[in-house]
């Protein structure tokens, strides 16, 4: 791979993972590139010794990663604003490795809606991302994460005082229809970051969440190390998805 580019929301980001490092590990390291993409380019080997030597620079050190231009997942974002962040992506034939972590606040965002599932709406759009990526980057892997349940399958989360019945099955169709997508091209991979957080969101005990305590929709900075041991073990690294 020649460059990487990541694309989507918070799942991806530095700004959570950041707050909770300087909370939770004052003095580990001063670093605030955290976030899983982040720690995909490059690892911190003071915050995570377990991946040194795992990490995107290790394994293609001529890989172009410029955080400027090539970091657009930004906090926020929705499959509408994933369509917005592809057409900032300039044409070309070299190979890219692309991360999408996307969906999750669309579904937010239908929270106590009235009407059908907008499940397959969400999912459409990101199949027009995906299109577009590999329009416009012909000779890209792209690695696509399903979206996260908190809940841990309770179907509650703070601040909802009803169980969110509805809004769960939405989550599971989203999935499923993640997983339907990336069988239609070999250059896709599944990212099941669904999977592998459940049982780490509020069924587990503080130490064990990978979610942010302030915010239990976002990683905490080990949710962020565990989303990039999801697109590492995309790329069959030798770490085991433990």
């Amino acid at each position: 791979m020649h460059r990487y580019i990541a694309l989507g929301d918070s799942i991806s980001i530095d700004i959570y993972p950041a707050e909770d490092v300087a909370l939770r590990y004052p003095g580990v390291t001063d670093n605030d590139r955290v976030g899983a993409a982040s720690l995909f380019v490059r690892n911190d080997d003071r915050l995570w010794p377990e991946f040194r030597g795992r990490d995107l620079h290790t394994l293609q050190p001529t890989l172009r990663f410029d955080a400027r231009c090539d970091d657009l997942a930004a906090d926020g974002a929705t499959t509408e604003s994933l369509l917005r962040q592809v057409e900032r992506i300039d044409r070309g034939d070299d190979s890219t490795l692309v991360t999408i972590t996307a969906g999750g606040n669309d579904l937010l965002g239908s929270i106590g809606g009235s009407g059908a599932s907008p499940a397959p709406a969400i999912a459409e759009r990101l199949r027009r991302a995906i299109a577009r990526v590999l329009e416009l980057r012909p000779n890209a892997v792209v690695l696509v994460g399903t979206v996260y349940d908190p809940s841990d399958g309770t179907k509650r989360l703070p601040g909802y005082t009803r169980p969110l019945e509805r809004e769960a099955a939405w989550l599971d169709e989203y999935n499923d229809r993640v997983r339907e997508l990336i069988a239609t091209d070999s250059r896709l991979r599944l990212a099941d970051i669904h999977r592998h957080f459940l049982g780490h969101g509020l069924t587990a005990t503080v130490d064990e969440q990978w979610y942010l305590r302030e915010s239990i929709i976002e990683p905490n900075a080990r949710g962020a190390s565990e989303v990039r041991r999801v697109w590492l073990a995309c790329l069959h690294f030798p770490l085991p998805l433990v």
